[in-house]
């Protein structure tokens, strides 16, 4: 099986060129030829691009700025709820979303996410501790 590395590496050895070869660089690189060549003239895509594109609500760059966004209000001490990401998402796609989309955004992003109302709390822990919780309310205030 060919990792998406190694057409990335064959793809810019291509663009360095300037007469592309595809089948020197497919057998450099031990990538297929066609898939090489489709993939360099734009016919194709990776499966990751082509669920970003085709299936996803954002494509990932969007999402990208969103988390940014997300990460920015936190910082600035207005951690933005579930309800204010949901009408920001709302008013980019201007259509209305999935009720599960929220929290699967969450979930893709839960290492990077600094808001502490859109991180889930594990159900074991819920009853233990909400120091976080405290912690952000007093540095809020």
């Amino acid at each position: 099986m060919v990792s998406e590395a190694d057409i990335k590496l064959a793809l810019d050895d291509l663009k360095s060129q300037k007469s592309p070869n595809y089948t020197a660089t497919a057998k450099k690189y031990n990538v297929d030829r066609n898939t090489l060549s489709r993939r360099y003239k734009g016919i194709c895509m990776s499966n990751h691009d082509a669920h970003s594109a085709y299936q996803k609500l954002l494509p990932d760059a969007q999402e990208e700025v969103i988390l940014g966004y997300i990460n920015d209000l936190s910082d600035r001490g207005m951690p933005p709820t579930p309800q204010i990401l949901e009408n920001l998402v709302i008013e980019i796609v201007k259509q209305p979303i999935g009720r599960n989309w929220i929290t699967r955004f969450c979930q893709r992003y839960r290492n990077e996410i600094k808001s502490v109302y859109l991180r889930s709390i594990d159900q074991a822990r819920k009853a233990a501790d909400n120091s976080a919780h405290f912690a952000q309310f007093y540095q809020t205030v």
